[in-house]
């Protein structure tokens, strides 16, 4: 079992012009609802669920313009590291 909270990149897919994000957040000892509220208020673009002792977060995004080489999976690993940065941060109160 994980002592600390970890993010994990669990599948990146396309579908048109869009991609498709889906992360699995690991939070032991923290207050997953509480988690799952300021996760809500801070990152709007995306979708959180609280599925058991983990949250499933969602997101799609577009890379519009042509000179935004960066691979959606490079995308994906810096969403994760974001939310990991904001909930290891103090950015919750758990």
């Amino acid at each position: 079992m994980h002592s600390e909270p970890s993010v994990e990149v669990k599948k990146t897919e396309k579908s048109g012009d869009k991609w498709r994000v889906v992360l699995e957040l690991r939070i032991p000892g923290y207050g997953l609802l509480e988690i799952l509220d300021e996760l809500e208020r801070r990152f709007r673009d995306y979708s959180f669920r609280a599925d058991g002792r983990n949250i499933t977060v969602e997101a799609s995004f577009r890379i519009l313009e042509p000179w935004e080489d960066e691979p959606a999976e490079d995308v994906a690993e810096s969403m994760a590291l974001e939310l990991l940065s904001f909930i290891t941060a103090g950015g919750t109160s758990g």
